[in-house]
C-alpha cells in the first residue's frame, strides 16, 4: 500500500505544472504572481524584479516591478496620492500624469517622468491595507517599453493580494 501510494504521490507531481507554483510568492503579510520571465533582485531593498532580457540598446536601464508598504501618516487617500506625485515631480525635471484610475480595489496611475532628456514611465498600483497602509505595486521602465511592459504590470498587480 505504501509502494503504490508514493508510485500516485510521484505521478501526481510530475504532471503538474511546477513552473507556475515557482512564480507565485508569498510574502509577509501579501502574495503576488511574479513577472513572467524577470528576474528577482535585493538591488533595491525590497522585493523586486528586473525584466534582465530587455536590450534598450546604448541606455543600461532595465524595466523593474517591485513591492512597498507605506503608511498615510494621517493623510487622507486623496492627499496621500498626491504626496506621491509631488515627490516624483520634485525628483524629476518633469512629470506629466498620463492616466489615473480606479480599478477595483486598486487606484493606478501611471506617470511620464523625463530625466536627462530621456523619458521614463512610473506606474503604480495602490491597493488600502489595514491601520491605514498601502501596499503597492510599482513599475519603472523607458517609455518606449511601456507597451511591452504594460500587460506585465498589469498581470502583476491584479494578483497581487492580502493575507
Amino acid at each position: 500500500m505504501i509502494i503504490v501510494f508514493g508510485a500516485v504521490c510521484f505521478y501526481l507531481g510530475n504532471t503538474f505544472d511546477l513552473a507556475e507554483t515557482k512564480n507565485y510568492y508569498i510574502e509577509q503579510g501579501y502574495s503576488f504572481k511574479a513577472p513572467n520571465g524577470w528576474t528577482e533582485t535585493n538591488e533595491l531593498g525590497t522585493t523586486a524584479f528586473l525584466n534582465e532580457a530587455e536590450d534598450n540598446g546604448d541606455n543600461p536601464f532595465k524595466s523593474y516591478i517591485f513591492f512597498v508598504k507605506d503608511s498615510l501618516l494621517g493623510r487622507t487617500s486623496e492627499q496621500y496620492f498626491e504626496y506621491i506625485k509631488r515627490n516624483i515631480e520634485e525628483n524629476s525635471e518633469s512629470v506629466e500624469i498620463l492616466e489615473e484610475k480606479d480599478e477595483g480595489s486598486f487606484h493606478i496611475i501611471y506617470l511620464k517622468t523625463v530625466q536627462g532628456e530621456v523619458g521614463y514611465i512610473v506606474a503604480m498600483a495602490f491597493l488600502p491595507g489595514a491601520n491605514d497602509t498601502y501596499s503597492i505595486v510599482s513599475l519603472n521602465t523607458l517609455e518606449a517599453e511601456l507597451e511591452t511592459t504594460r500587460p506585465v504590470f498589469e498581470e502583476t498587480y491584479r494578483s497581487f493580494s492580502l493575507r
